[in-house]
């Protein structure tokens, strides 16, 4: 790259760290809402590998045990992850977006320097893909799982090198992989089927060369990925297939929604929003952050402008991207037939693909003020009028994402009255305490449990206690005995951790109860408890009986590691196997050509 290409991608990559600024963690300041039950699953994660030296199978401070091991968005193997294992979560996580926005930056420059060679043209492009106003909103409501979405750019990169480049396979497949463990939900999926396509259309209708070239791109992309991935596939099936996840919410925005979501910068949904509450799962598809897709009139005119030149790819995807996100109640809807596939029926908010909409929208944006530059910059005034254009699109995007997440973080104190409370019910002696309270993630770095609150929409969570039932009790709740006890008193243990828990000098005539949720991964002495419970059981006890030497050593075993190691291995191998493969080739291509 020249020196004024890097001044220019420097300047870029600084406006937009200064515009979205407020997304990153200031001094006591955290995220709520679905944010902060996010952070809760990463802090058991960091303290169940930091601090007890175990795989996350459990998490034992969630709803009285709930599974970390098949959750879609916790994974230890991601860059997420580890920043958060080194640093901390809150650091460790705020690393994260910072690295997640750079890359997303250069790669979307990249991608910008296929198509044009005006700096305009590239910071442009550039920055409204970093500043996704779509994906901002989600950003601003606690939707941290979508910050994958800046590593998208860099992975198209990767795939448009896939004749120049013969390691770009394996570098997107790391990156995809990276980005899987992350969360595959809504973004990746959305993305993974236009690769498909993409990579099909090669294939089927490219040259002889191209089609080779892709196919080698594909295999290394896929040996490589799923050895990383196998493992989190395995475990997150396990989960889903005893507590599938699907939409039943069938639903389309009026044209008068459309328009406003599109054009009114700050949309207020009680105002203008025409279908009416009440509806389970309404809420979904009702709030701002799932409505607003803001355009705008200059990006709406650059995209008309664009079509001067003729229709691209990019013009037909912003189409069907636009239909998908208007609604899924009638047969000529794209997402009505993409939800009927696996894994996309647990797509609860449709709405969430204006976010990919929002991807490919700067193709055609960049575009017209292509059309615009090529045909007016020679006349008098044009130049200066096209980059009047230009930087008046830049910082309206600028600034309004800047109000959009501005504020995103607020003091606990002030935006949860039971914060306060918290402390009065930390117990020195006891190794957790289920107690409902909220935020979760606060309450697990004080080590306390919470019963209700915090849950994923696709497990059970502890509702009221039933009476006669003696499962997860809160110890501010009437009929709380212990976390452990034995005909009525407080046992306990010898040791304690998330995933495994010592007992001896226990009665070997009375059962052990234990004040959490039984599970078909938990063993005693190696011998499987629950063979007949799913992974998470919250209306039944959790008892236990000792061993005649008065003794019961509880490990929980999650059902689908076995496997889903086995899986890892089998494609490492394959990998080194197929990597090896291809340069061997390329070894023989290379000696035959200079022959």
């Amino acid at each position: 790259m020249k020196k004024n290409e890097i001044i220019n991608l420097i300047t870029g990559l600084i406006l937009v760290l200064v515009a979205i600024s407020p997304l990153f963690y200031i001094s006591d300041q955290a995220i709520l809402g679905d944010g902060n039950i996010l952070l809760q699953r990463l802090e058991a994660m960091r303290r169940t590998i930091v601090e007890y030296h175990q795989w996350p199978g459990l998490n034992i401070w969630n709803a009285g045990g709930q599974p970390l091991d098949g959750h879609a968005a916790i994974f230890p193997v991601s860059l997420k992850s580890f920043l958060i294992l080194l640093f901390g979560t809150k650091i460790g996580l705020n690393i994260a977006i910072f690295i997640y926005v750079v890359l997303g930056y250069v790669g979307a420059w990249l991608l910008s320097s296929l198509l044009w060679k005006n700096s305009l043209l590239k910071n442009t492009f550039s920055i409204l893909i970093v500043i996704n106003l779509p994906l901002l909103f989600h950003l601003s409501a606690g939707h941290i799982i979508f910050y994958v979405y800046y590593l998208i750019p860099l992975l198209f990169y990767f795939l448009s090198r896939y004749s120049l480049d013969r390691g770009s396979g394996v570098k997107a497949g790391v990156l995809f992989g990276l980005m899987f463990n992350d969360t595959p939900a809504y973004l990746l999926q959305y993305i993974s089927i236009i690769i498909g396509v993409i990579i099909l259309h090669i294939i089927f209708f490219g040259s002889s060369i191209n089609r080779r070239s892709i196919i080698r791109w594909l295999v290394l992309f896929l040996v490589v990925c799923m050895t990383l991935i196998s493992y989190h596939i395995v475990t997150i099936y396990e989960v889903t297939k005893e507590f599938p996840r699907s939409s039943e919410l069938f639903f389309s925005y009026s044209w008068l929604d459309i328009f406003k979501a599109y054009f009114y910068p700050f949309i207020e949904i009680e105002k203008v929003f025409s279908t009416p509450a009440g509806v389970p799962g309404m809420s979904c598809v009702r709030s701002t952050h799932e409505v607003a897709a803001y355009l705008g009139i200059i990006g709406f005119v650059l995209v008309v402008a664009s079509l001067v030149n003729g229709v691209k790819w990019w013009h037909s995807l912003i189409l069907l991207l636009f239909i998908a996100g208007i609604g899924n109640d009638g047969t000529l809807y794209p997402m009505y037939w993409l939800q009927k596939l696996p894994s996309f029926s647990s797509h609860l908010c449709f709405s969430r693909v204006r976010i990919i909409t929002h991807l490919f929208l700067p193709f055609a944006i960049t575009g017209g003020l292509w059309v615009l530059w090529s045909k007016f910059h020679l006349k008098k005034y044009g130049k200066i009028i096209i980059i009047v254009i230009g930087v008046s699109l830049i910082l309206e995007k600028l600034i309004i994402g800047f109000m959009i997440i501005k504020d995103t973080h607020i003091s606990l104190e002030s935006a949860d009255p039971f914060y306060s409370t918290h402390l009065k019910y930390v117990n020195k002696d006891s190794h957790f305490i289920n107690v409902d309270v909220i935020p979760p993630f606060e309450a697990t770095k004080l080590n306390i449990g919470i019963l209700r609150g915090g849950g994923d929409s696709n497990l059970p969570m502890n509702n009221i206690t039933l009476d006669g039932y003696a499962g997860p009790i809160g110890m501010n709740e009437k009929g709380y005995i212990a976390e452990f006890y034995q005909n009525g008193q407080k046992i306990k243990p010898d040791y304690w951790s998330p995933n495994k828990i010592a007992f001896s000098k226990l009665d070997p005539k009375m059962p052990l109860i234990l004040n959490m949720n039984p599970s078909s991964a938990w063993y005693n002495n190696g011998i499987q408890l629950f063979p007949d419970y799913k992974i998470v059981e919250v209306n039944k006890r959790f008892k236990v009986m000792p061993g005649k030497d008065g003794k019961i050593l509880l490990t929980y075993e999650f059902p689908g590691r076995k496997l889903g190691i086995v899986a890892t291995v089998l494609f490492f191998v394959l990998s080194i196997f197929v990597i090896g493969y291809f340069r061997r080739e390329d070894n023989r291509a290379n000696v035959n050509s200079t022959a």
